[in-house]
């Protein structure tokens, strides 16, 4: 066999997987989420995930669970992320609790444990915060939390009982966690949403870096220059709007899709910026569980332009 027809036969064989785990991805997503505190950093881990998964497929027995194995995978690559990571997540400014009574009255058992797990993501230890998830939010059993864990059906409940207690006092006194643009960072943000929404390229274009660099997850990555990228979004073929927009308490910046009369979230943008210019760009716009089950609050910006018409731009 030739390199082009191995190639050929690894390229098949990576699609046949990628399309076993279509179904599978918004609750891995959801779990590497909840783990790492960002659907972001749940995103890039799940594709780390997905990738170890691709080429340890021998591992998985016969008549195993496929998808207990991927959670398993995933939770591993959700640990390494933690112990990793060089700090936590700042914590911000306490909810009007009023406020957030009301917010929560609207909510079912699993999204509030969800609203509550965003909030002390930094907090609490990952045996716990994994346990949690996987059976308070995804509903696994006992036997089947022990095992994507790697632990006992003892060491579940011990752990499950303290992280629910800690989530019942996160609920009595809640807080949100919240990561603020520097002031000069923010006024150029806003100028980029302003522009974007526009389609006025060329102000976009004056705010970038000329080596900035660009990755559409799931789709290309490369000098910014080299790209059709506002032309692809001109093609979309739905309205869209950025806007500032608070993810689990988190300031970001957020796609937002008209479906209906409503405006929906879709996606987030991130945006590296050096030097009073954006030197990188991390789209989602591909990813369209990305926010599935965040919560996400449109925040102000003043210098926020309406949406595009509905007629299409070159």
């Amino acid at each position: 066999m030739t390199i082009q027809e191995q190639a050929e036969v690894l390229a098949e064989a990576r699609r046949g997987f990628n399309a076993a785990c279509v179904a599978l991805r918004p609750d891995l997503h959801r779990f590497c989420t909840r783990m790492t505190g960002s659907p972001c950093d749940g995103e890039d881990v799940l594709q780390e995930a997905l990738v170890l998964a691709f080429y340890r497929l021998d591992e998985l027995r016969q008549g195993g669970s496929f998808k207990a194995w991927l959670f398993r995978i995933a939770h591993n690559k959700c640990i390494d992320f933690l112990r990793g990571r060089k700090a936590g997540l700042p914590l911000g400014e306490a909810h009007n609790r009023e406020e957030r009574h009301a917010m929560d009255e609207a909510l079912d058992q699993r999204q509030r444990v969800e609203r509550a797990l965003a909030s002390i993501v930094s907090e609490l230890p990952a045996a716990e915060r994994a346990c949690v998830v996987l059976k308070d939010v995804l509903d696994w059993s006992l036997e089947e939390t022990a095992a994507i864990t790697g632990s006992s059906v003892g060491a579940v409940k011990s752990a499950l009982y303290r992280g629910r207690a800690r989530l019942e006092r996160v609920e009595r006194e809640p807080s949100a966690r919240t990561t603020r643009f520097q002031p000069r960072h923010r006024e150029l943000i806003e100028r980029y949403i302003a522009a974007f929404n526009r389609r006025d390229w060329d102000a976009v274009s004056e705010l970038i870096a000329d080596e900035a660099r660009l990755e559409v997850v799931h789709r290309s990555e490369g000098p910014f220059r080299d790209t059709p990228y506002f032309s692809n979004y001109g093609k979309l073929p739905w309205r869209w709007k950025f806007s500032l927009a608070r993810v689990d308490g988190v300031e970001s910046v957020v796609l937002f899709r008209e479906i209906g009369e409503a405006w929906v979230p879709h996606s987030v943008l991130l945006l590296d910026i050096s030097d009073d210019k954006i030197a990188a760009i991390r789209d989602y716009v591909h990813v369209d569980y990305l926010l599935r089950h965040c919560a996400v609050g449109e925040a102000p910006c003043a210098l926020q332009a309406r949406p595009q018409p509905k007629e299409s731009a070159g």
